[in-house]
Parts: C-alpha cells; sequence; structure tokens
C-alpha cells in the first residue's frame, strides 16, 4: 500500500507537470464516460430499475391476441369472468388501468396522471405503504362507493413538502372529494416505466374518474385494462396456458362478436418483459444500439489517449532504460504507467457522472411534445455507480496498457546510446498509432454514416402529409363531469363552449371530435358488417378506426371532403345515423362503386354514408393507407371531447385563451390537456428526432476526437523529421513536395480508416434498418456526405 501511494503522488505530479495533456485527456475522458454513464442511466431506470415483487417467475402478464393487436388489454366484464375461470390457477390477478384525472386546487385544475387499480394490485406484487395503507380488497367492492386515493411517494415530496399528516387529508379530483389514506413507497413507480402516476385510485372510482355517458364496468368492449396474475401453489406456467386456452374457447362460444374467431390469449411471464410485451422490440433495441453508439465514443476517446501516451511513452524510453539499469523491475514499471492512467480515468469518471447529472436533467425538464408526462428517476444507486468505475477502470486500461508495455520493453544498452532507437533498439514506425487512428476513422465515419441515416429518416417522416392540420389551431380535451350535467346539459354545455370559442380573436372555425387523429394515447375501433363483403376468414365482422365528430370538425381540422358532404347540424340525435368514411374505406369495400348511399351496421345501429374524405394518417406517419370512419358527435355524444379551433392568428395564445374560456364557462370542468396542432403532430416526429439527435451528437463528438488523434499522429511524425526536413529542403526539395510527404502518412490512416468506416457504416444500416423509415442502407446522399 505505501508503495502504492507513492505511485498515486508520482502520477498526479506528471499529471500538473503536462497541463495541456492533461486538460485533453481528461476532457475526452469527461465527454466519453458522461456519455456512457447517461445512456446507461436512462437504461437503468426504464429497464432494470424494478419493484421488488417476491417470486417474479411465478407472475404473468396476460393479454388478448386479436388479428391486428398481438397485446391488447382487458375489459372490465372479461376481467370477472377470467378470475372466476381461474380461480384453481392464480391466486391473485391484478387489474389496473391508466387516467388522466383533474384536480381542483381552487384557483385552476391540475392534470394528474392516476392509476386505477383492484384490490389485488398492490397485495400480488408485495408493495407495503410509505406512510399510511395502500388500497386493497376492501376497496373493490361497490361501483363509485369507494373515494378513495393512495398518492405516490414523488407527489406527496412535489404536492404535500413530504407532510407526515397527509393521510386523512381530501383532494377534489373530477369533481368529487377523495381521501388520501396512504403513500406509495419511493420504489414503486408504477406499471410502465417513465409513466408515474401521482394517485391510485380503486377501479371501482373509474365512471367518477373517467366521464362517460355509459357505464365502463359493464362494458365488453373497452379493452384497457392490464392484467398481472400469479400463481396458486403448485401451478405452473404450462397450466396457466391451458387454463387461459380453455376459458378463451369458452369465452368464443358465450361472446362470438366481441370474441371472434383468431382471438386469442398471451401469457407473457413477467420475467421476460423489459417495460411492455407491446413496446420491448422497439425500446430494447434502441437502448442497445444507444449504448453500443457511446460505447464506441469511449472506445474513441481511449485510442486517442493510448496514441497521444504512445508517443510519450517512445520520449520517456530513455529514462525507463536508465531505470531498468540500476535495477527497476519491469512490473513495477508498468503499474506505474498504468496508475497514471487510471488516476487520469478516475478523475474523468467522476467528471463524467457530474456532467450526466446535469445533462440527464436538462433533457428531462425540457418541454416535450409528449402525451403524458415523463418521470424517471435517473438518480445514482449501485447499479450506475458500478457501471461508472467499470467504465473508468476499463477506460485506464485500454488507453494505457499498450504504452506501459513499449515504454518498459527498451533495450537498455541501445537505448541509452541512441535516443532514437524504439524500444528493441530499432528504428521502426510506429504501428499500434497507426493502427489506433485508422480505428478512430473508422469509427467515427461509421456513426457519422449512422446519424445521418436517421437525420434521412427524420426528414422523411417530417415531409409526410398527415391529411389535416395544415392551419394553425389549438387543441384542448375537456371531460364533462356526468354527476353535475345530465345528458341534455352535456349537449347544451358543449354547444356552448363551441360558441364561446369561435369568439376568440382571430378564431376561423371551431369543431369538435371525441378521439382525435394520430393519438398517441391510441385509437378505437368500430366493429361492422357491411352487406356483400364477407369479414375474414373465422371473422364475424370487420374492426374500422373511427371518431365522432360534429359539424365544424372537418373545416377546423382541414380535412377534405372529395364526395358527398360532411356531418352537419341536421344529422342529430332523431335523425337517421350517417358517418362519412375515408377513400382507403371506399376503395376497399365498394371498389368501382360510389360509395355514397352504402350501407354498414354495427350490432346495436345502421348507418348510411354522406361523404368521403381524403385518406388521412390514423394511428402513425408511416402507415399504409388505413379505412376511416367519421359518425355524428350529437347521433353518440361522449362525456369527452377534444375541441379544434382553427386559428388565423397564433396558436399558442389561442390555446391558452381556450383554456381561459373554458375556466370561465365552469372551472370545474376536468382539462386533460391543451396543447396546438402544430405540438400534436409533433408527438408522432418525438421518437425520430430524439435518436437522430442522440446519434448526431455523439458521431460528433467521436469524428472530434477523431480529427485530433489524426492531428496529433502528423504533428508527432512532422516532429520526429524535422531534421530530415531541413536536410531535403538543404538539398533543393520543393517545400510542397516535403510537405505532401509528411501528409503521406496521415492521409494513408484516414484513407485506410475511411474504407474500413465505410463498410462498417452499411453493416451498421442493415442492422438498424427496422429503425429508419423511407432511407434505404445505401443511401448515395449519407455516402456522398
Amino acid at each position: 500500500m505505501p508503495s502504492l501511494a507513492t505511485d498515486i503522488r508520482l502520477a498526479a505530479r506528471r499529471a500538473r507537470r503536462r497541463p495541456g495533456f492533461t486538460i485533453v485527456a481528461l476532457l475526452s475522458l469527461t465527454l466519453g464516460i458522461g456519455a456512457n454513464t447517461a445512456v446507461f442511466s436512462l437504461v437503468n431506470a426504464v429497464l432494470l430499475r424494478k419493484a421488488p415483487i417476491p417470486q417474479r417467475d411465478r407472475v404473468a402478464e396476460i393479454y388478448q391476441k386479436q388479428n391486428d393487436f398481438p397485446y391488447a388489454p382487458f375489459s372490465y366484464p372479461d376481467y370477472v369472468d377470467f378470475r372466476r375461470a381461474t380461480a384453481n390457477t392464480f391466486s391473485q390477478i391484478s387489474l389496473s388501468e391508466y387516467t388522466v384525472a383533474a384536480r381542483d386546487m381552487g384557483d385552476h385544475v391540475e392534470s394528474l396522471v392516476g392509476e386505477l387499480v383492484n384490490g389485488d394490485y398492490f397485495p400480488l406484487l408485495d408493495i407495503h405503504a410509505a406512510i399510511g395503507r395502500l388500497l386493497g380488497p376492501q376497496d373493490d367492492v361497490t361501483p363509485g362507493g369507494h373515494p378513495v386515493v393512495v398518492i405516490s411517494h414523488d407527489y406527496w415530496r412535489r404536492a404535500f413538502a413530504s407532510d407526515p399528516g397527509v393521510v386523512g387529508r381530501s383532494v377534489r379530483l373530477s369533481g368529487r372529494q377523495y381521501t388520501i389514506v396512504g403513500v406509495t413507497p419511493s420504489t414503486y413507480t408504477g406499471s410502465i416505466s417513465g409513466v408515474t402516476p401521482a394517485v391510485f385510485a380503486p377501479i371501482q372510482m373509474i365512471n367518477q374518474l373517467q366521464p362517460d355517458i355509459r357505464d365502463q364496468l359493464a362494458q365488453r368492449g373497452n379493452h384497457s385494462g392490464f392484467l398481472k396474475a400469479r400463481l396458486a401453489p403448485g401451478a405452473s406456467m404450462a397450466q396457466a396456458r391451458a387454463a387461459v386456452d380453455r376459458f378463451t374457447a369458452d369465452m368464443k362460444q358465450r361472446y362470438p362478436s366481441d370474441w371472434p374467431n383468431g382471438t386469442a390469449m398471451v401469457v407473457v411471464p413477467l420475467e421476460d418483459i423489459a417495460v411492455n410485451p407491446l413496446l420491448d422490440p422497439v425500446v430494447v433495441p434502441a437502448a442497445a444500439a444507444l449504448m453500443v453508439v457511446v460505447g464506441l465514443v469511449l472506445l474513441v476517446a481511449c485510442a486517442n489517449l493510448a496514441s497521444f501516451l504512445l508517443a510519450q511513452a517512445r520520449d520517456r524510453r530513455r529514462e525507463v532504460a536508465i531505470r531498468l539499469a540500476i535495477g527497476a523491475k519491469r512490473g513495477v514499471l508498468v503499474r506505474q504507467f498504468l496508475i497514471e492512467s487510471l488516476v487520469l480515468a478516475s478523475i474523468g469518471g467522476i467528471a463524467g457522472v457530474i456532467v450526466s447529472g446535469i445533462a440527464l436533467h436538462a433533457v428531462l425538464r425540457a418541454d416535450l411534445p409528449v402525451p403524458l408526462p415523463i418521470t424517471l428517476d435517473v438518480s445514482l444507486d449501485w447499479r450506475v455507480l458500478a457501471f461508472t468505475v467499470a467504465a473508468s477502470a476499463i477506460a485506464g486500461v485500454l488507453f494505457g496498457l499498450a504504452p506501459a508495455l513499449q515504454a518498459t520493453r527498451a533495450t537498455v544498452v541501445e537505448t541509452i546510446k541512441n535516443e532514437n532507437a524504439d524500444g528493441n533498439g530499432k528504428r521502426r514506425r510506429v504501428t499500434v498509432r497507426n493502427a489506433l487512428v485508422v480505428g478512430q476513422v473508422a469509427i467515427s465515419l461509421t456513426l457519422l454514416m449512422t446519424a445521418l441515416l436517421f437525420l434521412r429518416s427524420l426528414q422523411a417522416r417530417a415531409t409526410v402529409n398527415p391529411g389535416f392540420g395544415a392551419a394553425p389551431a389549438g387543441i384542448t380535451w375537456i371531460a364533462i363531469p356526468t354527476d353535475r350535467y345530465d345528458s341534455t346539459q352535456r349537449r347544451l354545455l358543449l354547444d356552448q363552449i363551441e360558441q364561446r370559442m369561435a369568439r376568440i380573436p382571430g378564431v376561423v372555425t371551431v369543431g369538435t371530435i371525441d378521439n382525435i387523429l394520430l393519438n398517441p394515447l391510441g385509437n378505437q375501433g368500430m366493429r361492422i358488417k357491411v352487406p356483400g363483403v364477407e369479414p375474414p376468414k373465422g371473422q364475424t365482422a370487420f374492426t374500422i378506426d373511427y371518431a365522432r365528430a360534429d359539424s365544424g370538425l372537418f373545416g377546423a381540422m382541414g380535412l377534405t371532403v372529395v364526395r358527398g358532404r360532411a356531418i352537419t347540424a341536421a344529422d342529430g340525435p332523431g335523425a337517421p345515423k350517417v358517418a362519412v368514411i375515408n377513400e382507403a374505406m371506399a376503395q376497399r369495400f365498394w371498389p368501382g362503386k360510389d360509395p355514397i348511399g352504402q350501407t354498414f351496421s354495427t350490432d346495436s345501429a345502421a348507418y348510411r354514408i354522406v361523404g368521403v374524405t381524403r385518406t388521412t394518417k390514423v394511428r402513425s406517419l408511416g402507415e399504409a393507407p388505413m379505412p376511416f370512419i367519421f359518425t355524428s358527435f350529437a347521433q353518440d355524444f361522449s362525456a369527452t371531447a377534444m375541441i379544434v379551433a382553427r386559428t388565423s392568428g397564433d396558436a399558442d395564445r389561442t390555446a391558452t385563451e381556450m383554456l381561459a374560456t373554458l375556466r370561465a364557462i365552469d372551472p370545474g370542468l376536468m382539462v386533460i390537456q391543451v396543447k396546438t396542432m402544430a405540438r400534436h403532430l409533433a408527438q408522432m416526429l418525438l421518437p425520430a428526432r430524439l435518436g437522430a439527435m442522440a446519434f448526431v451528437l455523439f458521431a460528433g463528438l467521436a469524428l472530434a476526437l477523431a480529427v485530433l488523434g489524426v492531428y496529433g499522429v502528423v504533428s508527432y511524425a512532422v516532429a520526429r523529421r524535422t531534421r530530415e526536413a531541413g536536410i531535403r529542403l538543404a538539398v533543393g526539395a520543393q517545400p510542397r513536395a516535403v510537405v505532401g510527404l509528411l501528409m503521406r502518412e496521415g492521409t494513408a490512416l484516414v484513407t485506410v480508416g475511411a474504407v474500413v468506416g465505410l463498410a462498417l457504416g452499411i453493416g451498421s444500416a442493415q442492422v438498424l434498418r427496422g429503425l429508419l423509415y423511407g432511407v434505404g442502407a445505401g443511401d448515395p446522399i449519407v455516402f456522398l456526405a
């Protein structure tokens, strides 16, 4: 230990004596290790930091598998039947559903993310309250009869200043008083990583927290609940799958319209789930790709520093030779060299943790166009600290080992006689440094090509015409309390809201829709039968995406009616039911025919087609043309509405004034979201934009390090050959020829690295092609750039 302490003091002293190199080294390491720590912190928060659920291997998530959706949630009636039918297979079954709750704060309303849970939710997960109690079976008995909530640890800290006396206090949510009965532990953040509920309420209160004119606990078609189930003692996953298959067969016989042929159920062990089975195919590869990218950036930084240290090691060969001559052991000298690099890596690691923390908190506080607030715990834990220590140690060894071995390989007599001899007494080119520079250029070029592919993909997505929203508009998403307004009053209130919003300065048109196109929170489907058109094999009906719209919606969103008419005010409750379809639906069901006047039906009503709109994007910007149906909002009224106000002025100001109008009409209205049309459409580009920004940032960093590495090699080579250059000039060589001779080595390294980098870039593009849109792996613009 005394000798180790001496080595550390010597390393620190040497670092102070080389301030230029030390600053460059620490900057490179800080950026490299900081980038790795930041990305790993995100991966840790999303994928690794899990609630401590006992016997996780005996818990599974259960989904419905439909033709167009591999992991569909459950409806409440299906859950009740499933619980009864599988009581011998599963000891506990939890049902949960995300919602948005409006907390009345007196002078304003705060929109909160909530999670509705049944009585088994917390007991199944074996989660215990930090304060008070959590929800249990006693809160899961009577619909509408359990006005109690549990608040999250984060919301308790933010909204109640960690007040230990919060239990027993009341909060007003969606127009009703709820009693706080407990606080969740800080380790639990909800069912989906990144979306942390502020409040947990009994699922029996769904009709009170999510206003709807229908009883949502009775809607078998309302697929919005997520199931988790714990195996009963002695039961296996194979037995669980068999029980689920029996239940599926029974439901197909009892409810053929809701459980058509082709519907199945999927049992996914909790151990096999990272975030969510539907999201995992995207989230996990994206996380792996980012980890690889930042790992390559750190590798470039290490190669850069190793290149500089190799040059310094050659300059220290006489010192090493003398120390070896007076009895020093090579192992001791290698250790001293490694400690010098590890000291730098340790300081770089500490600085990297600080930089990553600042960067992460800046990103998480950024105003991103996301449908729900993102809450990630990126604080330091043992995984992040262990990763940073390991990254720092590996970095120190990577850029310190080769210089240490080369510096201590000196032939003592030859080196002392001739300072220009290398480690084995011969003159030769520093091939290790050259190889490092080639590697830096190749890696940076690979990352640069990948970044350009993502930028091209983002450009392709951004140029997609969604088919609506070209004009500026404000959007407010509201829910009308069903306990304070009856059906007639709800209609009158919505009419009043539209009339008041139409008087906002600059507003051109106002319209209402219940579920706007390209809604990242999900779509809704209508099961229809079309006369003369047979459903797919094994199906009894077609499932088509739809929305309820009023007469002003088409003008407000800029939807183009190409045939027939739009929905009008005459399409009211007493009139025959009508529908407006898009061109994709007309071509699918009535090819070569006039769709106007054609009909289709659901189990409860028949609809006559009165208009056709131009096909728009429905679920995503990259989708193929999808059929879509607009029905009359007045004929099928909803308690939730998205009001769109097209404006000739500033959309942000219009959205603000729309909110003020709602507050003036009824301060107790549940305002779920306020945004502009531009921000709504930007949500679809957010994943692509974030991916492109990340790759561009890391590729630019790697390229800057590679440029620095090439400069170091060439400048060192020139310094070594200054005498040679002088002699060449003295005997008549032209300066231009000497410059070309000195540049030849660096140019050759860049050329070799570029060839290798292009090949690697093509390979990486093939691996990432599933994340790209509208651009091929061999895109000529990317190669030219």
